[in-house]
């Protein structure tokens, strides 16, 4: 068995030696590093080569090329950042634990006669080395298919303009290269800590004990004091806005990733008092579950709350993310769906196809009625929620014909009586504006004039129509180049005449094939859970892996004291699954705060969730758990292997 390096390192080649042993003796200690780098320098590489791509060519202003490269760079960007933000979390707190195991090796190398400064250069050259190699091999063979994968995968989305290729090969390698230095630069920045602290080493004391990883987070005054702080700063005011003002649906929904990034933290750091909390229940099922080496793994989570914690916040930050953010985008999304099928009334939908548009006065239809709504936008007076409104989507239409095709829950006033010099608003807007029936309202219509229009119906189903309805030659005189959203049929729809560029789909498959949300909310939200998710798993890898070094003495010992090698590798995951039951615990929590009120405000009972999602994240959880943590413990040993790991 290897056992810990401490050959005294001389030389320029001294850190590259220290490493060399170190990969030796505990490859389970950098393979968690070496991941993240490796999927860092993938993604930010290929992130990096599709904007060199999209941001090179000139785009027609208000083209649909321009809107998708404009979205793209959105998406690569905020990519970019999370990417990095991730490695950054996750190679800190691997480098950390990875620091304390070594300790020890560090003040034989003092006692030895290394200075602290050379033992600080040390570490961030084998921190460095570490970083290099799995961050070389996966920009040179990932960058470009990862990349090219994107591209057709944003093609797809209409997020990508597909006229446009990569860059030239050798372009491509110049990011590759710079992505991963870069990658390398990231890891050691989020070393420094862990740097520092070796260099604090002080050998006498450290000598004496050795087992000095996974510090605990204490109960301390100042921690609790932090985590109250944080409840009431950050998750205060913005579950208060949520709860107590009457703010927009869609604004809402904004605001659960808000609240989910300040909730998840907030119980991070208040971690050492609710941990113990939950892992009460967690020893009792145990107990139930396997009488012998459930109470066993129930000792080991009551003698380290920190272990349980360490495990915890990470399975908190994956379930949580992806609960709160894709559950917000589902409730909102049954929302939709729901007064969809409530106000739809027209026998059938015409749309238009991918880069088409539909006439703004297209044809009737035979023995039947079409409505043809013209896409439009104004902008509202300022609000108490925005001080600086955008344009919001209108219709320009007839209101009667539109009440035959469609019921938009009228709650005040009629649709019909819509004429010139009028216009109807959503409850949403109406509500946050205040607005009353009769009064006049100045907008800014789409070409930039203003109008001053008349309030004369407020209708409730706006989430998923537009907050505006005008009159139709209104809409037609101020909208440039103006077009129908789509058609509306109440009738037989075999008599409309379909032209190339439109779709027809009757009431029931225009609605089994409604997407409640745009590509790019869609994209965008999959895109913060799959990296967020993923680098919080391979942080609860890297934890179980590794806290399992300082357990090998207590495993020899069950295994002397007659426990078998099947019911020792039962107390291992045992005690890492419910050490991730608590963190899954803290996520439901999480979700209730972050989206019940959402569910409450859109007109739902309950929060909707991403079921195929959330059963992806939590079948992530329990092999990032339990199998790292089984293949470190080595549990199947023999007794005699048991003792010799242990004493080494």
């Amino acid at each position: 068995m290897a056992s810990e390096p401490t050959t005294r390192p001389s030389g320029p080649l001294g850190g590259l030696r220290l490493c060399v042993a170190e990969v030796r003796a505990y490859p389970g200690r950098v393979i968690g590093v070496a991941v993240a780098c490796a999927l860092t320098a993938t993604g930010v590489g290929a992130c990096l080569v599709l904007l060199a791509a999209v941001s090179g060519p000139s785009y027609p202003e208000g083209s649909a090329a321009r809107a998708a490269a404009t979205d793209a760079q959105s998406l690569l960007g905020l990519l970019l950042t999370l990417l990095l933000m991730s490695a950054v979390l996750v190679t800190g707190s691997t480098v950390a634990l990875w620091t304390n195991q070594r300790l020890g090796q560090f003040a034989v190398l003092r006692a030895l006669g290394v200075t602290a400064g050379r033992l600080r250069s040390l570490v961030v050259a084998d921190v460095a080395l570490v970083a290099l190699l799995p961050s070389a091999a996966a920009a040179v063979a990932g960058t470009v298919p990862a990349a090219g994968f994107g591209r057709r995968m944003l093609i797809e989305r209409e997020l990508f303009p597909a006229a446009v290729d990569l860059p030239p090969a050798g372009q491509s390698w110049a990011i590759a290269a710079g992505a991963c230095l870069g990658t390398c630069a990231v890891a050691v920045l989020a070393a420094l800590a862990s740097v520092l602290a070796a260099g604090r080493v002080q050998p006498i004391d450290l000598l004496k004990d050795q087992s000095l990883a996974l510090a605990p987070p204490r109960r301390n005054a100042g921690r609790l004091v932090a985590g109250i702080a944080m409840a009431l700063l950050l998750c205060g005011p913005v579950l208060a806005l949520m709860v107590v003002m009457d703010m927009p649906p869609v604004l809402q929904g904004a605001l659960v990733l808000a609240l989910a990034m300040s909730v998840i933290p907030t119980l991070a750091v208040l971690a050492p008092w609710f941990v113990p909390l939950l892992v009460g229940p967690c020893c009792a099922l145990l107990g139930l579950l396997d009488r012998k080496a459930g109470r066993i793994a129930a000792a080991g989570l009551r003698a380290a709350p920190a272990r349980t914690a360490a495990i915890a916040v990470p399975v908190l930050l994956a379930v949580g993310t992806v609960v709160c953010l894709l559950g917000s985008g589902a409730t909102i999304g049954a929302a939709v769906q729901q007064q969809t099928e409530q106000a739809l009334r027209a026998d059938a939908v015409v749309t238009a196809e991918p880069g088409s548009r539909l006439p703004a006065r297209p044809a009737g239809l035979p023995g039947g009625t079409a409505v043809a709504p013209i896409a439009t936008k104004v902008t509202a007076p300022p609000s108490l929620f925005d001080d600086k409104p955008k344009p919001t989507r209108a219709w320009g239409v007839d209101g009667a014909a539109l009440r035959s095709v469609l019921d938009l829950g009228e709650q005040q006033g009629r649709l019909d009586e819509l004429a010139p010099g009028t216009f109807a608003a959503g409850s949403t807007e109406a509500t946050s504006h205040h607005w009353k029936l009769g009064q006049d309202v100045t907008f800014t219509l789409a070409d930039g004039q203003q109008a001053q229009l008349r309030l004369v119906a407020v209708y409730q189903r706006d989430l998923a129509f537009p907050s505006y309805v005008l009159p139709a030659d209104l809409a037609l005189a101020h909208t440039p180049a103006p077009y129908a959203d789509q058609v509306l049929l109440g009738g037989d729809p075999g008599g409309w005449e379909l032209r190339p560029g439109q779709r027809l789909a009757t009431r029931a498959d225009h609605l089994a094939h409604l997407r409640p949300r745009s590509a790019q909310d869609d994209m965008a939200s999959r895109l913060i859970v799959a990296v967020v998710g993923g680098y919080a798993l391979l942080a609860v890898a890297n934890t179980c892996a590794i806290a399992q070094r300082d357990r090998r003495s207590q495993r020899a010992h069950l295994r002397a004291l007659g426990l078998g090698r099947g019911q020792l590798l039962r107390c291992v995951v045992y005690e890492v699954l419910a050490s991730a039951l608590v963190g899954t615990a803290l996520a439901v929590v999480t979700a209730g705060i972050c989206l019940v009120p959402l569910a409450r405000a859109v007109g739902q009972g309950l929060p909707a969730l991403d079921v195929p999602w959330t059963v992806g994240v939590l079948l992530g959880v329990l092999v990032a758990t339990a199998l790292p943590a089984a293949l470190a413990a080595r549990p199947l040993r023999g007794i005699q292997r048991q003792f010799a790991t242990g004493s080494a």
